[in-house]
Protein backbone atom coordinates (compact mmCIF):
# COMPACT_ATOMS: atom_id res chain seq x y z
CA UNK A 1 0.00 0.00 0.00
CA UNK A 2 2.81 2.55 0.62
CA UNK A 3 4.88 1.89 -2.60
CA UNK A 4 1.24 1.85 -4.43
CA UNK A 5 0.74 5.54 -2.45
CA UNK A 6 4.44 6.72 -3.46
CA UNK A 7 4.42 5.62 -6.73
CA UNK A 8 1.32 7.60 -6.71
CA UNK A 9 2.60 10.87 -5.59
CA UNK A 10 6.22 10.60 -7.58
CA UNK A 11 3.91 11.32 -10.90
CA UNK A 12 2.10 14.22 -9.34
CA UNK A 13 4.90 17.03 -9.51
CA UNK A 14 2.80 19.96 -8.86
CA UNK A 15 2.30 18.13 -5.65
CA UNK A 16 5.99 18.15 -5.05
CA UNK A 17 5.90 22.05 -6.25
CA UNK A 18 3.27 22.86 -3.16
CA UNK A 19 5.04 20.72 -0.82
CA UNK A 20 7.89 22.43 -1.34
CA UNK A 21 6.54 25.91 -1.49
CA UNK A 22 5.69 25.43 2.22
CA UNK A 23 8.58 25.79 4.23
CA UNK A 24 8.89 29.41 1.90
CA UNK A 25 5.66 30.64 3.11
CA UNK A 26 6.51 30.03 6.85
CA UNK A 27 9.68 31.50 6.50
CA UNK A 28 7.53 34.30 4.84
CA UNK A 29 5.60 34.34 8.08
CA UNK A 30 7.97 34.49 10.49
CA UNK A 31 9.57 37.42 8.67
CA UNK A 32 6.30 39.40 8.82
CA UNK A 33 5.28 39.40 11.90
CA UNK A 34 8.99 39.70 13.92
CA UNK A 35 10.79 41.51 12.02
CA UNK A 36 11.30 45.78 13.19
CA UNK A 37 12.65 48.75 11.99
CA UNK A 38 14.69 49.14 14.91
CA UNK A 39 19.00 48.72 15.99
CA UNK A 40 19.10 44.63 16.40
CA UNK A 41 20.53 44.22 19.94
CA UNK A 42 24.20 45.06 18.40
CA UNK A 43 24.99 48.62 17.18
CA UNK A 44 26.44 47.39 13.77
CA UNK A 45 23.05 49.14 12.36
CA UNK A 46 24.48 52.49 13.54
CA UNK A 47 27.93 52.04 13.16
CA UNK A 48 27.56 50.93 9.29
CA UNK A 49 24.72 53.94 8.82
CA UNK A 50 27.65 56.57 9.71
CA UNK A 51 28.60 56.18 6.62
CA UNK A 52 25.44 58.17 5.32
CA UNK A 53 26.77 61.71 6.35
CA UNK A 54 30.15 61.18 5.26
CA UNK A 55 30.13 59.80 1.95
CA UNK A 56 28.18 62.85 0.16
CA UNK A 57 31.30 64.68 0.70
CA UNK A 58 34.11 62.31 0.39
CA UNK A 59 36.04 62.86 -2.94
CA UNK A 60 36.38 59.51 -5.18
CA UNK A 61 39.38 58.26 -2.80
CA UNK A 62 37.67 59.09 0.05
CA UNK A 63 34.41 57.50 -1.16
CA UNK A 64 36.76 54.19 -1.33
CA UNK A 65 38.05 54.49 1.86
CA UNK A 66 34.59 54.47 3.34
CA UNK A 67 33.37 51.80 1.23
CA UNK A 68 36.23 49.84 2.58
CA UNK A 69 36.75 50.78 5.86
CA UNK A 70 37.12 47.65 8.40
CA UNK A 71 33.79 46.25 9.90
CA UNK A 72 36.07 45.12 12.46
CA UNK A 73 38.27 42.96 9.87
CA UNK A 74 36.17 42.86 6.99
CA UNK A 75 35.52 45.21 3.95
CA UNK A 76 31.76 45.39 3.98
CA UNK A 77 31.22 47.21 0.48
CA UNK A 78 28.00 45.39 -0.49
CA UNK A 79 26.41 46.69 2.55
CA UNK A 80 27.37 49.79 2.68
CA UNK A 81 26.58 50.07 -1.07
CA UNK A 82 22.71 49.17 -0.57
CA UNK A 83 22.72 51.33 2.29
CA UNK A 84 23.78 54.24 0.44
CA UNK A 85 21.62 52.93 -2.54
CA UNK A 86 18.48 53.04 -0.27
CA UNK A 87 19.06 56.29 1.63
CA UNK A 88 19.42 57.91 -1.64
CA UNK A 89 16.20 56.72 -3.33
CA UNK A 90 13.91 57.12 -0.47
CA UNK A 91 15.61 59.67 1.78
CA UNK A 92 16.02 57.34 4.72
CA UNK A 93 16.61 53.62 5.25
CA UNK A 94 14.02 51.72 7.07
CA UNK A 95 15.99 48.62 7.98
CA UNK A 96 13.22 46.25 7.29
CA UNK A 97 14.59 47.02 3.63
CA UNK A 98 17.75 45.84 4.34
CA UNK A 99 16.19 42.75 5.82
CA UNK A 100 14.32 42.21 2.82
CA UNK A 101 17.03 42.20 0.34
CA UNK A 102 19.48 39.89 2.22
CA UNK A 103 16.83 37.54 2.64
CA UNK A 104 16.04 37.82 -1.21
CA UNK A 105 19.52 36.73 -1.44
CA UNK A 106 18.99 33.62 1.00
CA UNK A 107 15.87 32.87 -1.60
CA UNK A 108 18.52 33.53 -4.62
CA UNK A 109 20.64 30.56 -3.31
CA UNK A 110 17.68 27.91 -3.37
CA UNK A 111 17.41 29.11 -7.08
CA UNK A 112 21.02 28.61 -7.40
CA UNK A 113 20.51 25.17 -5.60
CA UNK A 114 18.28 24.53 -8.14
CA UNK A 115 19.83 25.45 -11.29
CA UNK A 116 22.33 22.88 -9.73
CA UNK A 117 19.70 20.30 -9.18
CA UNK A 118 18.89 20.00 -12.83
CA UNK A 119 21.88 18.89 -14.03
CA UNK A 120 20.82 15.94 -12.16
CA UNK A 121 17.75 15.30 -14.41
CA UNK A 122 16.02 13.78 -11.16
CA UNK A 123 12.06 14.23 -10.27
CA UNK A 124 11.22 17.56 -8.94
CA UNK A 125 10.75 15.47 -5.33
CA UNK A 126 14.16 14.72 -4.41
CA UNK A 127 14.84 18.76 -4.66
CA UNK A 128 12.04 19.34 -2.22
CA UNK A 129 14.14 18.41 0.88
CA UNK A 130 16.55 20.81 -0.13
CA UNK A 131 13.43 23.77 0.37
CA UNK A 132 13.00 22.63 4.21
CA UNK A 133 16.44 22.33 4.98
CA UNK A 134 17.27 25.95 3.47
CA UNK A 135 13.97 27.64 4.67
CA UNK A 136 14.67 26.82 8.19
CA UNK A 137 14.99 30.11 10.90
CA UNK A 138 17.57 28.77 13.46
CA UNK A 139 19.75 31.22 12.17
CA UNK A 140 17.34 33.89 13.10
CA UNK A 141 20.03 36.97 13.72
CA UNK A 142 20.89 36.81 9.96
CA UNK A 143 17.11 37.31 9.21
CA UNK A 144 15.87 40.04 11.57
CA UNK A 145 19.76 41.72 12.24
CA UNK A 146 19.57 44.41 9.58
CA UNK A 147 22.67 45.63 8.20
CA UNK A 148 24.19 42.73 9.13
CA UNK A 149 21.87 40.43 7.06
CA UNK A 150 23.45 41.60 4.02
CA UNK A 151 26.55 40.39 5.41
CA UNK A 152 26.30 37.15 5.92
CA UNK A 153 23.24 36.03 3.47
CA UNK A 154 25.33 38.23 0.83
CA UNK A 155 28.63 36.59 0.98
CA UNK A 156 26.81 33.15 0.60
CA UNK A 157 24.68 33.68 -2.26
CA UNK A 158 27.97 35.09 -3.91
CA UNK A 159 30.02 32.23 -2.93
CA UNK A 160 27.56 29.90 -4.17
CA UNK A 161 27.08 31.57 -7.84
CA UNK A 162 31.05 31.39 -8.06
CA UNK A 163 31.18 27.90 -7.16
CA UNK A 164 28.15 27.11 -9.65
CA UNK A 165 29.42 28.85 -12.77
CA UNK A 166 33.31 27.33 -11.75
CA UNK A 167 31.71 23.82 -11.50
CA UNK A 168 28.89 24.31 -14.48
CA UNK A 169 30.70 26.98 -16.79
CA UNK A 170 33.80 26.87 -16.55
CA UNK A 171 34.15 28.88 -19.88
CA UNK A 172 32.91 31.88 -18.39
CA UNK A 173 35.54 32.13 -15.54
CA UNK A 174 35.12 35.92 -15.61
CA UNK A 175 31.12 35.51 -14.47
CA UNK A 176 32.97 33.06 -11.73
CA UNK A 177 35.32 35.18 -10.34
CA UNK A 178 33.48 38.40 -10.67
CA UNK A 179 30.69 36.54 -7.92
CA UNK A 180 34.20 35.56 -6.08
CA UNK A 181 34.93 39.41 -5.81
CA UNK A 182 31.19 40.12 -4.86
CA UNK A 183 31.48 37.76 -1.46
CA UNK A 184 34.68 38.90 -0.47
CA UNK A 185 33.81 42.86 -0.40
CA UNK A 186 31.00 41.53 1.36
CA UNK A 187 32.47 40.02 4.30
CA UNK A 188 36.31 38.25 5.40
CA UNK A 189 35.63 34.56 4.38
CA UNK A 190 34.26 35.31 1.15
CA UNK A 191 38.05 35.65 0.22
CA UNK A 192 38.32 32.40 0.74
CA UNK A 193 36.47 31.19 -2.01
CA UNK A 194 39.12 32.17 -4.32
CA UNK A 195 41.10 28.92 -3.20
CA UNK A 196 38.28 26.86 -3.97
CA UNK A 197 37.33 28.02 -7.43
CA UNK A 198 40.76 27.11 -8.22
CA UNK A 199 40.35 23.99 -6.63
CA UNK A 200 37.58 23.10 -9.15
CA UNK A 201 39.41 23.98 -11.90
CA UNK A 202 41.82 21.89 -10.90
CA UNK A 203 39.70 18.67 -10.22
CA UNK A 204 37.80 19.94 -13.41
CA UNK A 205 41.41 19.75 -15.53
CA UNK A 206 41.19 23.58 -16.40
CA UNK A 207 44.67 24.63 -16.47
CA UNK A 208 43.98 27.79 -18.06
CA UNK A 209 41.25 28.63 -15.57
CA UNK A 210 43.78 28.21 -12.96
CA UNK A 211 46.15 29.71 -13.39
CA UNK A 212 44.01 32.88 -14.46
CA UNK A 213 42.01 32.18 -10.77
CA UNK A 214 45.30 32.29 -9.48
CA UNK A 215 46.13 35.32 -10.55
CA UNK A 216 43.30 36.78 -9.89
CA UNK A 217 43.53 35.80 -6.37
CA UNK A 218 46.74 37.28 -5.49
CA UNK A 219 45.61 41.03 -7.19
CA UNK A 220 42.20 41.02 -4.83
CA UNK A 221 43.89 39.45 -1.98
CA UNK A 222 46.84 42.82 -2.01
CA UNK A 223 43.82 45.06 -2.59
CA UNK A 224 41.72 43.29 0.74
CA UNK A 225 44.91 43.61 2.74
CA UNK A 226 46.03 47.41 2.33
CA UNK A 227 45.92 48.85 5.52
CA UNK A 228 44.95 45.85 7.33
CA UNK A 229 44.74 46.07 10.78
CA UNK A 230 43.46 42.94 12.69
CA UNK A 231 41.70 44.11 16.01
CA UNK A 232 41.06 40.32 17.22
CA UNK A 233 43.35 37.58 19.05
CA UNK A 234 43.92 34.93 17.07
CA UNK A 235 43.76 31.50 18.82
CA UNK A 236 46.99 30.66 20.77
CA UNK A 237 48.85 26.98 19.78
CA UNK A 238 51.02 27.07 22.91
CA UNK A 239 47.56 27.02 24.86
CA UNK A 240 46.01 23.53 25.43
CA UNK A 241 42.69 24.83 26.91
CA UNK A 242 42.58 26.99 23.63
CA UNK A 243 43.66 24.41 21.10
CA UNK A 244 40.88 22.26 22.69
CA UNK A 245 38.08 24.39 22.25
CA UNK A 246 39.58 25.27 18.91
CA UNK A 247 39.30 21.31 17.96
CA UNK A 248 35.66 20.93 19.79
CA UNK A 249 34.43 24.06 18.09
CA UNK A 250 35.32 23.26 14.67
CA UNK A 251 33.01 20.28 14.68
CA UNK A 252 30.52 21.85 16.71
CA UNK A 253 30.13 24.74 14.46
CA UNK A 254 29.26 22.38 10.99
CA UNK A 255 26.85 20.49 13.41
CA UNK A 256 25.12 23.13 15.08
CA UNK A 257 22.08 22.66 13.86
CA UNK A 258 22.12 19.57 16.32
CA UNK A 259 21.59 21.48 19.42
CA UNK A 260 18.39 22.29 17.79
CA UNK A 261 18.06 25.76 19.65
CA UNK A 262 20.21 28.56 18.92
CA UNK A 263 20.90 29.76 22.54
CA UNK A 264 19.61 28.27 25.85
CA UNK A 265 21.79 24.75 25.49
CA UNK A 266 23.95 23.86 28.24
CA UNK A 267 27.24 23.28 27.67
CA UNK A 268 27.04 19.64 27.98
CA UNK A 269 24.19 19.82 25.62
CA UNK A 270 26.62 21.15 22.97
CA UNK A 271 28.95 18.26 22.78
CA UNK A 272 25.93 16.74 21.01
CA UNK A 273 26.85 19.52 17.99
CA UNK A 274 30.26 18.18 18.59
CA UNK A 275 29.54 14.69 17.74
CA UNK A 276 27.17 15.72 15.00
CA UNK A 277 30.03 17.72 12.87
CA UNK A 278 32.06 14.63 13.51
CA UNK A 279 29.43 12.64 11.74
CA UNK A 280 28.50 14.98 9.31
CA UNK A 281 32.02 15.06 8.19
CA UNK A 282 32.61 11.27 8.14
CA UNK A 283 29.17 10.86 6.27
CA UNK A 284 30.82 12.99 3.33
CA UNK A 285 34.24 11.44 3.23
CA UNK A 286 32.05 7.96 3.55
CA UNK A 287 29.68 9.06 0.55
CA UNK A 288 32.90 10.92 -1.80
CA UNK A 289 35.12 7.06 -0.93
CA UNK A 290 34.82 5.80 -4.40
CA UNK A 291 35.83 9.28 -6.07
CA UNK A 292 38.99 9.93 -4.58
CA UNK A 293 40.59 8.43 -7.39
CA UNK A 294 39.01 10.35 -10.38
CA UNK A 295 39.67 13.35 -8.81
CA UNK A 296 43.09 12.61 -8.31
CA UNK A 297 43.38 11.82 -12.05
CA UNK A 298 41.82 15.23 -13.04
CA UNK A 299 44.44 16.98 -11.19
CA UNK A 300 47.24 15.31 -13.17
CA UNK A 301 44.89 15.65 -16.61
CA UNK A 302 44.61 11.57 -17.05
CA UNK A 303 41.06 12.26 -17.24
CA UNK A 304 38.54 14.76 -16.31
CA UNK A 305 35.96 14.72 -13.66
CA UNK A 306 32.71 14.06 -15.16
CA UNK A 307 30.25 14.44 -12.16
CA UNK A 308 29.83 18.38 -11.84
CA UNK A 309 27.15 17.95 -8.98
CA UNK A 310 29.37 15.98 -7.41
CA UNK A 311 32.00 18.52 -7.31
CA UNK A 312 29.49 21.26 -6.74
CA UNK A 313 28.62 19.75 -3.17
CA UNK A 314 32.43 18.89 -2.37
CA UNK A 315 32.67 22.87 -2.75
CA UNK A 316 30.02 23.81 -0.31
CA UNK A 317 31.76 21.48 2.10
CA UNK A 318 35.26 22.95 1.11
CA UNK A 319 34.05 26.38 1.83
CA UNK A 320 32.02 25.70 4.76
CA UNK A 321 35.05 24.14 6.40
CA UNK A 322 37.73 26.78 5.48
CA UNK A 323 34.86 29.00 7.08
CA UNK A 324 34.81 26.98 10.74
CA UNK A 325 38.72 26.53 10.58
CA UNK A 326 38.69 30.72 10.36
CA UNK A 327 36.49 31.57 12.40
CA UNK A 328 37.98 28.80 14.79
CA UNK A 329 40.95 30.56 14.53
CA UNK A 330 40.00 33.96 14.99
CA UNK A 331 37.39 33.99 17.52
CA UNK A 332 37.95 30.96 20.30
CA UNK A 333 40.61 33.60 22.02
CA UNK A 334 37.46 36.05 22.81
CA UNK A 335 34.20 33.57 22.53
CA UNK A 336 35.43 30.53 23.91
CA UNK A 337 33.82 27.15 22.66
CA UNK A 338 30.39 28.55 23.65
CA UNK A 339 31.26 31.39 21.07
CA UNK A 340 30.77 29.34 18.13
CA UNK A 341 27.25 28.37 18.37
CA UNK A 342 25.59 31.66 18.09
CA UNK A 343 22.55 31.89 15.78
CA UNK A 344 23.95 33.83 13.36
CA UNK A 345 26.44 31.12 12.66
CA UNK A 346 24.08 28.24 11.96
CA UNK A 347 23.52 28.82 8.39
CA UNK A 348 26.84 27.11 7.49
CA UNK A 349 25.62 23.91 9.71
CA UNK A 350 23.01 24.20 6.93
CA UNK A 351 25.02 24.79 4.35
CA UNK A 352 27.06 21.17 5.23
CA UNK A 353 23.59 19.20 4.87
CA UNK A 354 22.80 20.97 1.50
CA UNK A 355 25.99 19.71 0.36
CA UNK A 356 25.86 16.29 1.91
CA UNK A 357 22.50 15.84 0.15
CA UNK A 358 23.38 17.07 -3.09
CA UNK A 359 26.55 14.54 -2.21
CA UNK A 360 24.38 11.75 -2.07
CA UNK A 361 22.15 12.36 -4.93
CA UNK A 362 24.76 13.03 -7.33
CA UNK A 363 27.35 10.00 -6.16
CA UNK A 364 24.81 7.28 -5.18
CA UNK A 365 23.13 4.65 -7.45
CA UNK A 366 19.39 5.57 -8.48
CA UNK A 367 17.46 2.31 -6.81
CA UNK A 368 19.17 3.58 -3.47
CA UNK A 369 18.36 7.14 -3.76
CA UNK A 370 14.70 6.13 -4.81
CA UNK A 371 14.86 3.69 -1.62
CA UNK A 372 15.96 6.38 0.91
CA UNK A 373 14.66 9.66 -0.52
CA UNK A 374 11.03 9.64 1.35
CA UNK A 375 12.74 9.09 4.72
CA UNK A 376 15.11 12.36 3.56
CA UNK A 377 12.05 13.98 3.01
CA UNK A 378 10.49 13.21 6.33
CA UNK A 379 13.65 13.83 8.25
CA UNK A 380 13.96 17.13 6.27
CA UNK A 381 10.24 18.64 7.39
CA UNK A 382 10.44 17.28 10.44
CA UNK A 383 14.04 19.19 11.58
CA UNK A 384 12.38 22.35 9.78
CA UNK A 385 9.52 22.07 12.37
CA UNK A 386 11.23 21.43 15.23
CA UNK A 387 13.66 23.74 14.19
CA UNK A 388 10.91 26.37 13.65
CA UNK A 389 9.57 25.45 17.33
CA UNK A 390 12.74 25.79 18.89
CA UNK A 391 13.89 29.18 17.45
CA UNK A 392 10.56 31.02 17.35
CA UNK A 393 10.48 32.52 20.86
CA UNK A 394 14.43 33.12 20.88
CA UNK A 395 13.81 35.04 18.04
CA UNK A 396 10.54 36.94 19.29
CA UNK A 397 12.39 37.72 22.69
CA UNK A 398 15.09 39.25 20.48
CA UNK A 399 13.15 41.80 18.50
CA UNK A 400 11.93 42.66 21.77
CA UNK A 401 15.55 42.87 23.35
CA UNK A 402 16.07 45.61 20.36
CA UNK A 403 13.26 47.28 21.02
CA UNK A 404 14.22 47.60 24.75
CA UNK A 405 17.82 48.23 23.90
CA UNK A 406 17.24 51.04 21.52
CA UNK A 407 14.62 52.84 24.17
CA UNK A 408 17.37 52.01 26.62
CA UNK A 409 19.98 54.18 24.16
CA UNK A 410 18.04 57.39 24.11
CA UNK A 411 17.90 57.60 27.62
CA UNK A 412 20.72 56.55 28.69
CA UNK A 413 24.62 56.33 28.07
CA UNK A 414 24.47 52.87 29.07
CA UNK A 415 27.49 49.69 28.65
CA UNK A 416 25.32 47.89 26.47
CA UNK A 417 24.36 50.89 23.62
CA UNK A 418 26.52 54.19 23.54
CA UNK A 419 29.05 53.51 25.97
CA UNK A 420 30.31 50.24 24.51
CA UNK A 421 31.02 51.55 21.19
CA UNK A 422 32.45 55.13 22.35
CA UNK A 423 29.43 56.90 20.73
CA UNK A 424 27.56 60.40 22.35
CA UNK A 425 24.24 60.71 22.19
CA UNK A 426 24.28 63.47 19.43
CA UNK A 427 25.49 61.30 16.95
CA UNK A 428 23.36 58.41 17.88
CA UNK A 429 19.94 60.43 17.18
CA UNK A 430 21.82 61.95 13.89
CA UNK A 431 21.76 57.92 12.88
CA UNK A 432 18.72 57.41 14.25
CA UNK A 433 17.42 60.09 12.36
CA UNK A 434 17.99 58.19 8.95
CA UNK A 435 16.17 54.79 9.78
CA UNK A 436 13.48 56.91 11.66
CA UNK A 437 12.83 54.05 14.10
CA UNK A 438 8.75 54.54 16.34
CA UNK A 439 10.60 53.60 19.69
CA UNK A 440 7.04 52.46 20.82
CA UNK A 441 7.92 52.16 24.82
CA UNK A 442 7.83 55.93 23.98
CA UNK A 443 4.49 56.11 22.80
CA UNK A 444 1.77 57.80 25.02
CA UNK A 445 4.45 58.72 28.18
CA UNK A 446 6.97 60.78 28.87
CA UNK A 447 10.20 58.53 29.71
CA UNK A 448 12.01 61.89 31.15
CA UNK A 449 8.98 63.13 33.09
CA UNK A 450 9.51 62.89 37.14
CA UNK A 451 5.74 61.01 37.49
CA UNK A 452 4.24 58.11 35.83
CA UNK A 453 0.44 57.74 35.52
CA UNK A 454 -0.06 54.53 36.08
CA UNK A 455 -4.32 52.65 34.99
CA UNK A 456 -3.72 50.52 38.31
CA UNK A 457 -1.05 48.73 40.43
CA UNK A 458 0.03 45.12 39.37
CA UNK A 459 2.28 43.43 41.77
CA UNK A 460 5.13 41.15 40.38
CA UNK A 461 5.69 37.71 41.64
CA UNK A 462 9.43 38.03 41.90
CA UNK A 463 11.87 40.45 42.55
CA UNK A 464 15.61 40.24 43.29
CA UNK A 465 19.02 39.52 42.06
CA UNK A 466 20.64 36.73 40.18
CA UNK A 467 24.14 36.85 39.62
CA UNK A 468 24.91 40.28 38.29
CA UNK A 469 21.01 40.55 36.51
CA UNK A 470 18.05 42.47 38.50
CA UNK A 471 15.51 39.93 37.61
CA UNK A 472 11.32 40.83 37.58
CA UNK A 473 9.03 38.40 37.03
CA UNK A 474 5.22 37.76 36.41
CA UNK A 475 3.97 34.56 36.11
CA UNK A 476 0.13 34.63 35.97
CA UNK A 477 -0.72 35.90 32.85
CA UNK A 478 0.10 34.96 29.17
CA UNK A 479 0.88 38.46 27.75
CA UNK A 480 -0.50 37.42 24.11
CA UNK A 481 0.36 39.70 21.62
CA UNK A 482 -2.38 41.27 18.97
CA UNK A 483 -0.72 43.56 16.32
CA UNK A 484 2.86 42.08 16.48
CA UNK A 485 5.49 40.56 18.44
CA UNK A 486 6.37 44.11 19.64
CA UNK A 487 3.58 43.48 21.85
CA UNK A 488 4.18 42.22 24.97
CA UNK A 489 4.79 43.19 29.08
CA UNK A 490 8.00 45.14 28.96
CA UNK A 491 9.45 46.06 32.25
CA UNK A 492 10.90 49.77 33.48
CA UNK A 493 13.17 50.64 36.23
CA UNK A 494 12.77 54.23 36.86
CA UNK A 495 14.75 56.91 39.12
CA UNK A 496 14.43 60.95 39.03
CA UNK A 497 17.77 60.89 37.29
CA UNK A 498 17.53 57.40 34.93
CA UNK A 499 14.95 55.32 33.03
CA UNK A 500 15.55 51.93 31.78
CA UNK A 501 13.30 48.99 30.05
CA UNK A 502 13.76 45.38 30.19
CA UNK A 503 12.03 43.36 27.42
CA UNK A 504 9.68 40.42 28.39
CA UNK A 505 11.45 36.87 28.01
CA UNK A 506 9.21 34.42 26.99
CA UNK A 507 9.91 30.64 27.05
CA UNK A 508 8.37 28.26 24.61
CA UNK A 509 6.23 25.53 26.30
CA UNK A 510 7.73 21.81 25.14
CA UNK A 511 7.33 20.51 21.41
CA UNK A 512 4.59 17.58 23.07
CA UNK A 513 2.78 20.17 24.62
CA UNK A 514 1.93 22.48 21.10
CA UNK A 515 1.19 19.07 19.83
CA UNK A 516 -1.27 17.76 22.36
CA UNK A 517 -2.55 21.62 23.66
CA UNK A 518 -2.02 23.61 20.57
CA UNK A 519 0.16 26.46 22.68
CA UNK A 520 3.15 28.09 22.08
CA UNK A 521 4.07 30.26 24.56
CA UNK A 522 4.79 29.68 28.56
CA UNK A 523 2.26 31.39 30.84
CA UNK A 524 4.70 34.43 32.22
CA UNK A 525 7.44 36.26 31.88
CA UNK A 526 10.82 37.32 33.30
CA UNK A 527 12.57 40.60 32.39
CA UNK A 528 15.99 41.09 33.65
CA UNK A 529 18.55 44.05 33.93
CA UNK A 530 22.41 43.72 33.88
CA UNK A 531 23.74 45.60 37.04
CA UNK A 532 26.48 47.03 35.13
CA UNK A 533 24.14 49.21 32.75
CA UNK A 534 21.56 50.74 36.00
CA UNK A 535 23.09 53.28 37.95
CA UNK A 536 23.29 53.77 41.03
CA UNK A 537 19.90 55.44 42.84
CA UNK A 538 16.38 54.01 43.96
CA UNK A 539 14.58 53.16 41.41
CA UNK A 540 10.58 52.52 41.07
CA UNK A 541 9.26 49.20 39.21
CA UNK A 542 6.66 49.80 36.23
CA UNK A 543 5.21 47.27 34.10
CA UNK A 544 4.36 48.82 30.57
CA UNK A 545 2.09 46.30 28.80
CA UNK A 546 2.19 46.61 24.58
CA UNK A 547 -0.88 45.66 23.54
CA UNK A 548 -2.51 46.16 19.87
CA UNK A 549 0.64 48.67 19.11
CA UNK A 550 -1.01 50.80 22.18
CA UNK A 551 1.29 50.68 25.45
CA UNK A 552 -0.73 50.66 28.97
CA UNK A 553 1.52 51.51 32.18
CA UNK A 554 1.09 49.82 35.60
CA UNK A 555 2.57 50.65 39.23
CA UNK A 556 3.74 47.39 40.47
CA UNK A 557 4.26 48.76 44.25
CA UNK A 558 8.08 47.37 44.20
CA UNK A 559 11.42 49.36 44.34
CA UNK A 560 14.72 48.50 43.77
CA UNK A 561 17.79 50.06 45.51
CA UNK A 562 21.44 49.87 43.29
CA UNK A 563 23.71 50.84 45.35
CA UNK A 564 26.76 50.04 43.58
Amino acid sequence: MFSSFLRFVREKSWLACLLGLVPVLIYIWVFKVIALNVNYVAFDDILILGIIPEFSKADLAGKWKLLTTLFPEHRLVFSRSVILLLENTFGTVNLVWPMMIANTCWALCAWVFYCAFRHLRLSIWYFVPVMWLWFNIQSFENIFWGVSSLCNFGVILFVLSALYFAVYKPERIAVSLLFAVAATFTYGNGLMVFPVIGLLFLFGGYRKQFFITLATTLVIAVIYFIDFTPITQNLDFSNPQQVKEGFFGFFGFIGSWATLTAYGTPTSGLYIAVAMGMLMIAALLFLYRKQYIPLWNSTWLKGRYTNPTALFALAIAIFTGITALALTYKRIPTDTFEGMFKGRYRMYSTLWCIALYFGFLAVVQNATRRKLAPGMLLAAIIINLVLLHGNFAEAVNGRRAAIAQEFNARYNVDWLGLRMFSMDQQHFEKIRSYYRSADPLAENWNPRADSVSCAKTYPPDEVGQLGDHIVVGFHQEFFKPEKDYSDGAYVILKSTEHVYAAQPNQASVPLKTTIRRGMYFNKGVNASFHKANVEPGLYQIFLLVRKNGRNTIYCTGSTWEEKE
